[in-house]
C-alpha cells in the first residue's frame, strides 16, 4: 500500500501528520511512503531523516496525491480551495 503525505498547507499548521520513526514502522510493516518535500519542516523533521526512515521524497504535490492508495492528513479544507 502507497501512503502519500503532502505537507500541510492550512495556516499556522506546524505539525506534520507522521514523524521520521512512525515511517520507519509503517515501512517495516511493508507500506510504501511518499512525502511531499518540507512536509516535516515545521515540526523539525527534515526530508533527509525522512529519507533515512525509508520514504520517498516527491516535490510535485499533484502527483504525490494522485499516486496514493490512502493519503494522510492532519488538516482538511473544502472540495476545490488550496
Amino acid at each position: 500500500m502507497r501512503l502519500a503525505i503532502p505537507r500541510e498547507i492550512h495556516p499556522g499548521e506546524d505539525r506534520a501528520s507522521v514523524t521520521p520513526e512512525t515511517v520507519k514502522k509503517l515501512v517495516r510493516l511493508g507500506a510504501d511512503i511518499a512525502i511531499e518535500s518540507g512536509a516535516g519542516k515545521g515540526a523539525g523533521h527534515t526530508d533527509e531523516a525522512f529519507k533515512e526512515a525509508g520514504a520517498t521524497i516527491e516535490t510535485d504535490r499533484d502527483a504525490l496525491l494522485g499516486s496514493g492508495d490512502m493519503v494522510l492528513r492532519l488538516q482538511t479544507r473544502a472540495v476545490g480551495s488550496r
